[in-house]
C-alpha cells in the first residue's frame, strides 16, 4: 500500500536518484528460471497537453509484477500470457485465441536476461514486466492530488489513458484479455524487490 508520505518521498528522491542499471537486474534476476513475481516502485513524468507543459505531475507506482529470466529464444511471454488469460473468458473465440500473436515494438528482447529490454534503435534500456496489481498517487507543485485534479491537464486521449482498468480488448485480434504488460525506463525505476532481494536507485 502506498501512503501520500511515501508518494513525496519517492519523488524527492527520483530528483537525485543515480538510475538503477543493467548490471543490477542482471544479478538479481540471474537466479530466476522463468518467471518470479516481484515488487516495484516507479516515478514517472505525466505527459500533459501542450498548453500545460511546463506543469510538473509525476505519477507514483508500487506494483506487484512478474519478471523473467532464462526464458528459450522462442517463448513470447507476453503472448503466452494473453492466451492463457484470453482462453479463460468466456466471450472470445477460442480459435482466434489460439491465432493471437503479438506486434512490434519500438523494444527488442536482445538482452540475455528476458525482462531487460532495448530500444531498437537507442541506447535505452527498459525493464519489462507484466504487471498483476497497481496503487498509483499523483503528486503536483509537491502535493498528492487525485485523479480529477491530473485530468485538467491532459489531452481527451490522456484522460482516457488515465482511467483504463479492467480487461484489454483487442481489436486486430478480436478477443479480451487481461495481461497488462509495461516496458519502464531504468530511470524512473526507484525500487525492485524479488529473490529476497532488493535494489534501490
Amino acid at each position: 500500500m502506498l501512503t501520500p508520505a511515501e508518494a513525496l518521498a519517492f519523488v524527492a528522491q527520483h530528483a537525485t536518484a543515480t538510475p538503477i542499471t543493467v548490471a543490477e537486474i542482471e544479478k538479481l534476476l540471474n537466479n530466476v528460471h522463468g518467471t518470479t513475481f516481484a515488487q516495484i516502485v516507479q516515478v514517472t513524468k505525466v505527459e500533459t497537453a501542450a498548453a500545460h507543459k511546463a506543469q510538473d505531475i509525476r505519477k507514483v507506482t508500487v506494483a506487484n509484477i512478474q519478471l523473467f529470466n532464462n526464458l528459450h529464444d522462442f517463448t513470447n511471454a507476453y503472448e503466452n500470457a494473453v492466451k492463457r488469460t484470453a482462453a479463460k473468458i468466456a466471450g472470445n473465440d477460442q480459435t482466434k485465441v489460439a491465432a493471437f500473436e503479438s506486434a512490434g515494438n519500438y523494444f527488442e528482447h536482445s538482452h540475455p536476461v528476458y525482462s531487460i529490454v532495448k530500444h531498437k534503435t537507442q541506447e535505452i534500456f527498459y525493464l519489462f514486466a507484466i504487471y498483476n496489481k497497481a496503487t498509483s498517487m499523483f503528486v503536483h507543485n509537491g502535493a498528492v492530488v487525485n485523479t480529477a485534479h491530473v485530468e485538467q491537464f491532459l489531452t481527451p486521449s490522456g484522460v482516457r489513458a488515465l482511467n483504463k482498468t479492467g480487461t484489454v480488448t483487442n481489436v486486430t485480434h478480436g478477443i479480451e484479455h487481461d495481461v497488462h504488460v509495461r516496458v519502464v525506463k531504468l530511470e524512473n525505476i526507484m525500487l525492485i524487490r524479488a529473490m529476497k532481494q532488493e535494489i534501490v536507485a
